[in-house]
């Protein structure tokens, strides 16, 4: 091994600890690591700020930008209604999650599947209170392990296809990938959902990862007509929506709450007290809706506090003039007063009730500094908002474009983005400086390092030293070994990258040991896909790790049982297939 070839090894392995040690800002490290590249001649001067536009780079820009996107639009809803509403418990629908993003992923890109699946599952976490960081890092892993089944799931099944055509005069047919990658993908797709919810299963917290602001609500709402709780009986309506009901309204007038079993009608409205999630959860299903919800459609929403010198102290919701003047609407209150009657309007606020409001972004801004109201959330579009089907329009249009292989998906998803900007359905400003940039910034600076890795001939050397010490006779030893040396590699230097460089060597193998390359190929492939250690090893880890708020040592965590479990589930399964 050269001077250059040690160096890398020892920097990234270096880089590495200190980023699970988790004390230092992940980009500052990356960027300290690329300098230290740099100086040292590893990383040539012209390729410093390759990274910053590499395909992977800004395909995971794109995507974050249309989730944005997606998640306000609410398109998705309804599947996520229908799997919280039919799916019992977190593990159920997280198996749901899982397999739909892993039969996804064996048609198309997995990167094209993870982005199909994120509006899903952060509808499906609102609907049943799961946390996103319990479902987000298993939903990237099941794209992975979907890609494992086919030719098209990852561009890594491709060149090893490539490699054994150029071998052999014949490559691998759509699900030949399928003989092993189905078990390895079912067999770790239990594991992930018996797994990672014990690791993200302290505490219910918010999508920003902070604990929630409030519980239980005091909202108003109508009946539709299609709802489950037209026709049922008022003692039903605790049962319906998880909350106990305070008035119930019909043509203006007061019904009699102690008649348990007095039917409710379509129309009428309920004055209820609930969890802020069942409150939305039941507006999702249809359960419920807002009382003139059409000029919510393009509303923007908020959560304040009133503060002890807010003008508010002691206003009811009625008389909140400030408010009505700017078309502001008070949808629900997390009230602090136990005495709730009559109507929502009529409900008097105190110091610490904590207000949800949906009106224009600049009016509720100017509404809260004039009132003496202290902000809890950012300003985000209204979760009940009706949906707007052309954004999932353009998307899957983007979808099909890099699922036929029509163009790259960085260019495909690139082209969503500029539609879904020019028709003012995202705005790129204010997208921009929503992303998480650190992680970001580390993604683009561990790419030139991890190119590094080849162009010094580092990741050729330390295949072929550590297959040299694998007897050539033991064929589960040879297996694994491919598999485990694909496992190492594609975290610093892609999966594209680690099939160029270890399929000749594979190849070889199967020569030397006298056994078909179809067996060493295979796991060459399942090895690559496996990569679940690392936010930085495949681009779908890096937009989850973004989303979810993970850390680095929270991808170690909870990746590296999932890791052996399709290590051995892999060896086991090629053995079975192709020996």
């Amino acid at each position: 091994m050269t001077f250059d070839q040690a160096l890398i090894v020892i920097l990234l392995v270096c880089m590495l600890v200190i980023f699970a040690l988790d004390r230092f800002r992940i980009e500052l490290v990356a960027l300290t690591g690329l300098a230290a590249g740099l100086v040292f001649g590893l990383v040539p001067m012209s390729e410093v700020f390759s990274g910053f536009a590499n395909p992977a780079v800004v395909t995971v820009i794109e995507i974050l930008l249309i989730v944005q996107v997606l998640g306000r639009a609410n398109l998705l809803d309804r599947v996520a209604a229908r799997i919280s509403s039919g799916v019992r418990g977190d593990r159920g629908v997280l198996l749901v999650l899982c397999g739909l993003t892993g039969a996804l992923s064996v048609f198309m890109n997995n990167i094209g599947a993870l982005a199909l699946m994120l509006p899903v599952v952060l509808s499906t976490c609102r609907m049943t209170g799961m946390k996103p960081r319990s479902a987000l890092m298993p939903v990237s892993f099941a794209a992975l392990l979907g890609g494992l089944c086919s030719l098209i799931g990852t561009p890594a099944n491709l060149l090893v296809s490539q490699a054994l055509q150029a071998e052999t005069g014949r490559g691998f047919a759509f699900f030949d990938f399928a003989y092993a990658g189905v078990p390895v993908a079912i067999i770790s797709i239990l594991a992930i959902v018996a797994w990672i919810p014990l690791i993200f299963a302290s505490g219910r917290k918010t999508e920003a990862g902070e604990e929630p602001a409030s519980g239980r609500v005091v909202a108003e709402a109508l009946i539709p007509a299609e709802s489950r709780i037209a026709g049922a009986a008022i003692a039903d309506v605790p049962n319906l929506t998880g909350g106990m009901l305070h008035a119930a309204i019909r043509d203006g007038k007061h019904l009699f709450l102690k008649r348990r079993s007095t039917k409710l009608m379509a129309g009428d409205t309920l004055l209820l007290e609930l969890d802020l999630g069942a409150f939305e959860r039941a507006i999702a299903a249809g359960d419920l809706a807002l009382p003139s919800q059409t000029r919510l459609e393009r509303a923007d929403r908020a959560e304040a506090v009133i503060m002890p010198e807010s003008t508010l102290v002691g206003s009811r919701i009625a008389t909140l003039e400030l408010f009505h003047a700017r078309d502001i609407r008070v949808v629900a209150v997390a009230s602090q007063s136990h005495r709730i009657e009559g109507r929502l309007n009529d409900l008097q606020l105190g110091i610490g009730d904590i207000l949800f409001l949906a009106g224009d972004k600049d009016a509720i801004a100017e509404a809260l500094e004039e009132a003496g109201l202290m902000l809890l959330s950012p300003l985000r579009r209204l979760e009940t908002a009706a949906p707007a089907y052309f954004p999932l329009a353009v998307f899957a249009g983007g979808i099909g474009l890099t699922a036929l292989g029509a163009i790259p998906p960085e260019i495909a998803f690139g082209l969503v983005v500029l539609v879904l900007a020019a028709t003012g359905r995202l705005n790129l400003r204010t997208g921009l400086a929503e992303l998480n940039w650190p992680i970001l910034i580390m993604l683009a600076a561990m790419i030139p390092l991890g190119l590094a890795m080849d162009t010094t001939g580092a990741a050729q050397v330390m295949a072929e030293s550590l297959l040299a010490a694998v007897p050539s006779h033991e064929p589960v030893s040879l297996i694994a070994m491919v598999l485990v040396l694909a496992l190492i590699i594609t975290p610093f230097a892609n999966n594209a990258s680690t099939a160029v460089v270890l399929a000749p060597i594979a190849i070889e193998i199967a020569r030397s040991a006298s056994l078909p390359p179809e067996l060493f190929l295979i796991a060459l492939a399942l090895g690559i896909s496996i990569d679940f250690l690392t936010p930085f090893g495949h681009h779908n880890n890096t937009i989850v790790m973004s989303v979810g708020n993970y850390s680095f040592i929270d991808f170690l965590k909870a990746g590296f049982p999932i890791t052996i479990v399709a290590v051995l589930a892999a060896i086991a399964a090629v053995m079975a297939a192709w020996l």
